[in-house]
C-alpha cells in the first residue's frame, strides 16, 4: 500500500470557486477497504491474500487474531482523481479463473468509482493459488 496518508477527490465544477465548496479527502486505506469488500462479493474468489501468507495465517489462528481484514491482499495507488488497485487472490477450483478475474475487476472498479468518486484506472489481479475443497494446490 502506498505510504501517502490521503488523496484528494475534488467534485466541484469549473464554474464555481473550489475554495468555497471545499474538498473531499479519501484515504488510501478507505479505497483499499472498498476494493477488498467488492472483490470478496465475486463468486469463485476463495480469499484475498498475498502469496506466502499461509504461515502468517497459521500464526494468527494460533494466537486468536482474525486474519480476515478487508485490506488483506489489496494494495492501492491513489492520486488526485484515479486509483490503481492490485489484488492477490486464491480462486475456487472448477470456476474459470479468467471469468473470476474479469468479474473481480468489474466489481472493484464499479465500487471504487461509486463509493469514492475516484476513477479506477486499473485493477491488477494475481492468482496465487486454487482452493480445492478444503485444500490448497500450491505449495
Amino acid at each position: 500500500m502506498r505510504t501517502s496518508v490521503a488523496s484528494t477527490v475534488d467534485h466541484s465544477d469549473d464554474r464555481t470557486d473550489r475554495r468555497d465548496r471545499g474538498r473531499t479527502v479519501v484515504a488510501d486505506a478507505v479505497v483499499a477497504t472498498v476494493a477488498g469488500i467488492a472483490a470478496r462479493e465475486v463468486p469463485g474468489l476463495h480469499a484475498l491474500e498475498p502469496a506466502g501468507s499461509r504461515a502468517l495465517d497459521a500464526l494468527r489462528s494460533a494466537v486468536g487474531v482474525d486474519g480476515a481484514r478487508h485490506t488483506q491482499g489489496v494494495s492501492v495507488e491513489v492520486d488526485d482523481r484515479t486509483a490503481v488497485v492490485s489484488l492477490d487472490l486464491v480462486a475456487d477450483y472448477g470456476i474459470s479463473i479468467a471469468d473470476v478475474a474479469a468479474d473481480v475487476r468489474r466489481n472493484v472498479s464499479s465500487a471504487v468509482t461509486a463509493l469514492t468518486g475516484l476513477t479506477c484506472s486499473r485493477v491488477d489481479v494475481v492468482v496465487h493459488d486454487v482452493q480445492v475443497g478444503g485444500h490448497r494446490t500450491a505449495a
